[in-house]
């Protein structure tokens, strides 16, 4: 999904994965030449939690996803932090893959879908936002400028002008 009216940049990922039966964890940043912030959106079922990750002046920002595998079953509990953020309470039957090898490089203003199931939909989105399209809010929430925010559906439009975590469906 791409949202047209907002400030395209290059954000890149890198990290490393560090495998500790039965454990999994991703350790990385996201870096870009302007300042950005990230949406982050994570497969519960039929809906995805989204978490806003708070606002920070630098031009890049820690990531960190822990698998952690269940025993004697192919399942998996999920937590991803973003910049010291958490969003959690996601799992998956059997263990989720990035959707591209390490270093990742994606375009702010579109829904990019880092991980993929077994079944090869989306589990983790990103949605990187250039800082000049944001105004800061108290306790580091942040929200879309009032001119971008007529042009997006009232499903997303809420959760760029207000709350910093819930849950959306998103249409395929």
């Amino acid at each position: 999904m791409m949202f047209p009216h907002l400030t395209r940049q290059l954000i890149t990922m890198d990290g490393t994965w560090q495998t500790t039966t039965p454990h999994l964890t991703l350790t990385g940043s996201l870096a870009s030449s302007a300042p950005f912030v990230i949406l982050s959106l994570l497969n519960c079922g039929e809906m995805y939690h989204y978490m806003k990750h708070r606002k920070c002046n630098d031009l890049d920002g820690s990531l960190v996803w822990y698998q952690m595998k269940f025993p004697f079953v192919d399942r998996y509990q999920h937590t991803v932090s973003i910049a010291d953020s958490v969003n959690l309470g996601a799992h998956s039957e059997g263990r989720v893959c990035l959707a591209a090898p390490l270093p990742i490089t994606f375009p702010s203003g579109s829904l990019y879908a880092l991980a993929t199931d077994r079944q090869s939909r989306p589990f983790l989105a990103l949605l990187a936002i250039a800082q000049v399209d944001i105004t800061s809010k108290r306790s580091g929430i942040w929200v879309l400028k009032p001119r971008l925010l007529e042009s997006l559906p009232a499903s997303w439009r809420n959760i760029f002008s207000k709350t910093r975590h819930g849950f959306i469906h998103i249409e395929e």
